[in-house]
């Protein structure tokens, strides 16, 4: 679950570099990571001119899905912008994190 577009706090710039690091990392986990779950700020990584586009694309092509929050977009204003991942609700959300074996938030 990411909730915000750079990873940590402190040094929005280094969080920001950090996070593209982070999703560049996660194809090496392989099948294990089957999904992502984009909530408040980290919607924005989904959207069009996102520096992460490439990563994030890059796990999908590996089977990760990648669920963006619709409330989220839409008080954000990018509905339209979303570039990657399916616009999802509060349902699918919750119902994800339940199959879960492990939920790892930033």
């Amino acid at each position: 679950v990411i909730s915000s577009p750079v990873f940590g706090s402190g040094d929005d710039e280094l969080g920001a570099r950090l996070m593209k690091n982070f999703l560049g990392t996660l194809p090496e986990f392989g099948k294990s990571l089957w999904l992502l779950i984009l909530l408040n700020g980290g919607v924005k990584l989904a959207a069009k001119g996102s520096p992460v586009l490439e990563q994030l694309k890059a796990l999908r092509e590996e089977g990760t899905g990648i669920l963006v929050c619709g409330s989220c977009l839409e008080h954000f204003k990018l509905m339209q912008d979303k570039a990657i991942g399916e616009t999802t609700n509060m349902m699918d959300v919750v119902t994800s994190m339940q199959f879960a074996d492990k939920v790892i938030k930033i």
